[in-house]
């Protein structure tokens, strides 16, 4: 990092402003990454001045140069607020401006200009130039001066403000949200939040309302989800009935419960504990130092504040928007609103093995298909609203809707009776029509292996959102075995998983396709903070492997080769990450490539060696450092294979591929499989 800031740090922020970041543009990834030097700078300038005037203050610093739309920014900036009761939404601010200079002022955080205070404060400070709250040093001025030169500058400019900034906070109104009230009003407009939150303590509903205040002035939104009420934190794009991202939920009638779901690098995920001030501690701290990560989580085009409920739409499960509907798909009958309202899916995770299916539902089914304590279904001892069920070849209609059992008579001398049993979806169901304010779900690990017109039988009609228990178009049967009258219940989901390597997704029953939702699970290859390999590395011999390069580089050629259907799945490297020591990683590393890469590269290819060559690079790699070398066969090895003048009489051969167990060990073998066309670090 440069020492001071430079003319290049305003040539950049001025050449670059309002163009979109091309990650696969070089001269991008250099100005990006300059710009970044420019925000370590602009921190250490707030730190200093937090340091000497707001010792009770904290700063907060987004290092992105780029908006949520991903377009450069002209400005970088630090916020100092100055004590912990300081409110989000207003601070002093440092930074540079492209076109100005260096800048220091009070200004409002996150408000749009169409906001109320936001429109006090414009009026108040009035023109830029000429502001009482704003000092601006031009460029060339700047420059001359060294770090704490620039800091002495700035501290005498806050000193000589026309205005403070409480008398600032006081006039366009900023005191009157730090009230709870203020903040619950917001969520009052919903009865069924009106009737959770009684059950919270004083303390709790507090900290309900800090933490409010905290992901609103984030950036983040606020919405209702289920006729169960809860609350969702994230974001949405406005007019959707689907969230572009959910960080957090909001639960319990007894007692607040808090669900935090990103792993980040200062907070870890947790699901409905009890809202503390600690935790909420814990959330602002991680709002403050992870959040170029947050964003980059909840990023859309869309330039806006954080959305209160009301502003946001509540949840859907499935979209009516024509535009996601397949154009071979006229018959799809139209989803109910009633039952998006119950948040019933039917959903079918799909793709690679190793892609974190399991892994994602499994979060998914703690987080809405658990009750808590307060719920009457916890009340029989069983916190669990699903049941899980693997199809195979052997699996039926018996096993999954009812049939005959066999009972073995004690008292009649080891006869045999038959007697009608209810299989595992019939038992789901049957609970779920006990309590119908809460949701249930089935779930079908490797659906795509069983017989589905044999399982599901008249259910392929039953299972259709519109056709549920009390809807418009409901459709019931008599099971062949009880002679009950049956149909599904609308708070029951069914949830499916399947591999397509094993089977692609064409393959399934047409009719079962149409009355499901398909969600595509691919490997993840990024290299982010939030990414399930990000800054994964094994360094050995000083070589640095670059984990999320290499499996991307397989997989775009696995694609090219074969198809996306059998791509190597994130989840094969992600023990690695819990290896410390780099001797182990790589000695990891190895026993992977040769226990289990290699081998589903063969089961992929069909021994058709040159492909799996072509996957690893080999082609392009000198001999040593190939994984799969090739061997011709030239005249001597013919005649020494088949006799004399074998190649005269033209028994050619197939050239022989044999593995190089010696590649394996050796740090640029791997590095050669992305680094002709990914480049190395």
């Amino acid at each position: 990092m440069s020492e001071f800031f430079t003319q290049e740090h305003f040539n950049l922020l001025q050449s670059l402003q309002g163009k979109k970041f091309d990650q696969t543009d070089a001269a991008h990834q250099t100005a990006y990454n300059k710009l970044r030097q420019a925000y370590d700078l602009t921190q250490d300038w707030a730190n200093r001045i937090k340091a000497a005037r707001f010792s009770n203050g904290r700063v907060s610093i987004r290092r992105r140069a780029t908006n949520q739309g991903n377009h450069f920014a002209g400005y970088n900036w630090a916020k100092i607020y100055p004590d912990a009761a300081s409110p989000p939404s207003l601070a002093y601010t440092v930074g540079l401006n492209g076109h100005d200079g260096f800048v220091v002022k009070i200004d409002t955080v996150k408000l749009q200009d169409n906001n109320p205070m936001r429109e006090a404060y414009l009026k108040l400070r009035g023109p830029f130039q000429s502001s009482p709250i704003v000092k601006v040093l031009p460029i060339d001025q700047g420059l001359s001066l060294g770090m704490e030169d620039l800091v002495a500058w700035s501290l005498n400019a806050i000193s000589e403000f026309g205005l403070s900034y409480d008398e600032v906070a006081k006039r366009i109104g900023q005191p009157d949200e730090v009230e709870p009230d203020a903040v619950l009003k917001h969520f009052d407009i919903n009865e069924d939040f009106r009737t959770m939150r009684k059950g919270w303590t004083t303390e709790e509903t507090a900290q309900f309302c800090r933490l409010a205040r905290l992901v609103h002035y984030s950036g983040m939104d606020w919405w209702f989800a289920g006729t169960h009420t809860h609350l969702r934190f994230g974001r949405k794009n406005a007019g959707s009935g689907r969230a572009v991202s959910v960080v957090g939920l909001v639960t319990g009638s007894l007692a607040c419960r808090v669900t935090w779901r990103p792993e980040l690098p200062s907070i870890s995920r947790f699901v409905r504990k009890v809202i503390s001030e600690k935790m909420v501690d814990n959330i602002a701290t991680a709002l403050d130092a992870d959040d170029e990560a947050l964003q980059e989580l909840i990023r859309t085009d869309e330039e806006r504040e954080g959305f209160w409920p009301g502003q946001a739409d509540n949840d859907a499960s499935t979209t009516s928007d024509p535009s996601d509907v397949d154009e071979n798909d006229e018959g799809l009958p139209a989803v109910q609103s009633e039952v998006a309202e119950r948040l019933a899916f039917n959903r079918i995770y799909f793709g690679p093995p190793g892609t974190g299916k399991t892994y994602e539902l499994k979060f998914l089914l703690d987080d809405q298909f658990t009750a808590e304590a307060d719920e009457k279904s916890a009340f029989e001892g069983q916190t669990e609203r699903y049941t899980f069920v693997t199809f195979h070849q052997s699996y039926g209609y018996e096993d999954f809707i009812e049939g005959l059992r066999p009972v073995i008579e004690d008292s009649a001398q080891g006869q045999v009776r038959y007697e009608v049993r209810p299989g595992v979806f019939l038992k789901l169901c049957e609970r779920a029509r006990k309590y119908p304010d809460e949701m249930f779900a089935i779930v079908i690990d490797e659906i795509n292996r069983g017989n589905i017109s044999k399982i599901f039988g008249e259910l392929i009609t039953l299972i259709e959102l519109d056709k549920r228990t009390g809807m418009k178009n409901c459709h019931s049967v008599t099971l062949p075995y009880s002679q009950q009258l049956f149909s599904v219940p609308r708070n029951v989901s069914i949830i499916g998983t399947m591999n397509t390597a094993d089977r692609s997704l064409a393959s399934l029953d047409t009719a079962l396709r149409r009355r499901f939702e398909f969600e595509e699970v691919l490997p993840n290859s990024e290299d982010g903070d939030l990414a399930p390999l990000g800054g994964l590395r094994v360094n050995r011999d000083d070589v640095s492997i670059h984990i999320p390069k290499l499996l991307a580089a397989m997989n775009q050629r696995i694609e090219a080769l074969y198809d996306r259907e059998h791509l190597i799945g994130h989840a094969y490297f992600m023990p690695l990450k819990n290896i410390k020591e780099d001797s182990e990683r790589m000695t990891a590393l190895t026993a992977l490539f040769e226990k289990q890469i290699l081998p589903l590269l063969e089961e992929y290819f069909y021994d058709d060696w040159q492909k799996i060559r072509l996957v690893l690079g080999d082609n392009q790699k000198h001999s040593s450092l190939q994984f799969v070398q090739e061997t011709t066969n030239d005249d001597q090895t013919l005649e020494r294979l088949f006799g004399a003048n074998a190649a005269a009489e033209g028994h050619g051969a197939r050239p022989r591929f044999n593995r190089n167990p010696d590649a394996l060990s050796k740090p640029d073998a791997y590095v050669g499989i992305y680094n002709t066309l990914l480049g190395n670090e």
